[in-house]
């Protein structure tokens, strides 16, 4: 039963409720106390008010009609004050009483700015009136003063003064419920975030935050988890299956050179064979070594690391010196080549990162393109991106397989038989999303097309760099 207390004290939420609910205390004892003193002030300067209007009428009768006139103005004050709220008395210049309703001049009291504090003679002392009053001297010697009984207020201040208490103990018990309510509300939706996190720690990847369906900030946070979630997932998963093809895709090389590095220790050949083998494991192992570039220049293209190294360059001539490389070789399969190049077309960019993508696109459609067929490769600029397009009309690939040929070292059956390393799309589409861009796929009836789309950063110069 100490557990949930315990953690619960410990809780930053909890904390951060009980801070929060003294600030709000705090204000509420601030409101109470600036009440209760103005209220009181009020009811001061109202007695005072009365006091002196009745003082004054007093001084204007004695003045104009004399003392038996004051006496009689001092009678109906008295026979007027239903509620026995005020005090009169009127003494002559020998301290003896001559009117009021108190028998005589008050002996102990204490006096302040013309304002007189006394306390009414009463046979229980605990209910003494407490009486304000005032005194004013006439010419001939004559006193007069008039109090009001404080009964009546001293009982509406106790009064307000136990509510202004009860008041501060209601909210800091309803702001400490509230708080606890709160803070252990905020708790249960962040423990189930902890659990699926201690889960993930522990290896499970499969696991979502559950939503409320309240879309509220825990929600819009279980949200970007589940994403985060799923996008580690598809890391390792991707990373596990990079795994299994580089072993796929690299053993039977690294075998044969192996094999072949034991041929030639173990069975004496002539020297022309062991040149022919020499050779053939340096290509073995260059292979291997652009398998190993590849994927290096891939995982460089999408952790950023290449957006440091951007520049302004003539694309133009960069699409133009690609093409020129490899007519040759679609030359050797009898396949066209065409091109519509426009000049004078900058990118900012990574340029050996574009050049290889371009290289590798125009590589794929010499390779699949069967004999006798052809290649179109064009640039276009647009307001906001460029197009680097290269089509064929080979075999093409299913639209099934679109986001799938993107992977790494993902080939497909057909592809299995001839040389390659399923990384070239995989650069291609890295490059792409590193120039804010993206790699599309299009059916190309017959063949495939494929378009690597470049954003044009607004920093760009339009125009080519200083020479």
């Amino acid at each position: 039963m100490m557990i949930f207390p315990r953690k619960l004290f410990h809780s930053t939420i909890f904390r951060l409720t009980l801070l929060n609910a003294a600030f709000f205390c705090i204000s509420i004892i601030a409101i109470l106390t600036f009440v209760y003193f103005a209220t009181v002030r009020e009811m001061e300067s109202q007695i005072k008010h009365r006091i002196t209007i009745q003082i004054t009428q007093a001084q204007s009768v004695y003045k104009a009609r004399g003392l038996e006139e004051l006496k009689k103005q001092i009678s109906e004050f008295i026979e007027e004050d239903d509620e026995g709220l005020f005090i009169y008395v009127l003494v002559d210049k020998q301290g003896k009483t001559i009117i009021g309703n108190m028998e005589s001049w008050p002996e102990d009291f204490e006096y302040s700015e013309n304002w007189l504090m006394f306390d009414l003679e009463s046979r229980n002392a605990s209910e003494a009136p407490h009486i304000l009053a005032r005194d004013v001297t006439f010419p001939d010697g004559t006193r007069l003063l008039v109090g009001y009984s404080l009964k009546g207020p001293e009982r509406a201040k106790k009064t307000m003064f136990d509510v202004v208490c009860a008041s501060i103990l209601l909210a800091f018990i309803i702001t400490g419920f509230g708080g606890t309510m709160f803070s252990g509300v905020i708790r249960r939706r962040l423990e189930k975030v902890n659990q699926i996190c201690s889960q993930v720690i522990g290896g499970n990847l499969d696991v979502k935050v559950p939503l409320t369906g309240g879309a509220d900030e825990f929600d819009h946070l279980a949200s970007n988890v589940n994403t985060m979630l799923a996008r580690i997932a598809e890391l390792v998963n991707g990373l596990k299956q990079a795994s299994d093809n580089i072993a796929h895709d690299l053993r039977t090389p690294l075998n044969r050179h192996r094999i072949r590095m034991e041929g030639i220790l173990n069975h004496p050949l002539e020297p022309n064979k062991i040149n022919e083998n020499i050779k053939a494991g340096i290509e073995e192992v260059d292979m291997i070594v652009e398998t190993l570039n590849s994927i290096l220049r891939i995982s460089q293209a999408q952790a950023g690391v290449a957006s440091g190294h951007f520049v302004t360059f003539d694309l133009s001539m960069v699409m133009t010196s690609v093409i020129e490389f490899y007519e040759e070789f679609a030359s050797q399969k009898h396949i066209a080549m065409q091109s519509s190049i426009p000049t004078g077309i900058f990118a900012y960019g990574d340029k050996p990162l574009i050049t290889q993508s371009i290289a590798n696109l125009i590589d794929n459609a010499i390779k699949y393109t069967p004999k006798g067929g052809s290649i179109s490769v064009a640039l276009a600029q647009y307001e906001q991106f460029i197009e680097c397009i290269v089509a064929d009309n080979g075999p093409g690939i299913p639209a099934d397989f679109y986001d799938k040929v993107k992977e790494r070292f993902f080939r497909m059956e057909e592809s299995r038989t001839s040389a390659g390393t399923g990384l070239g799309l995989s650069l291609v589409d890295a490059v792409a999303k590193l120039h804010r861009g993206e790699l599309l796929l299009q059916d190309n009836n017959p063949g495939l097309k494929a378009t690597l789309r470049l954003a044009i950063v607004a920093s760009q110069d339009s125009a080519p760099p200083a020479a």
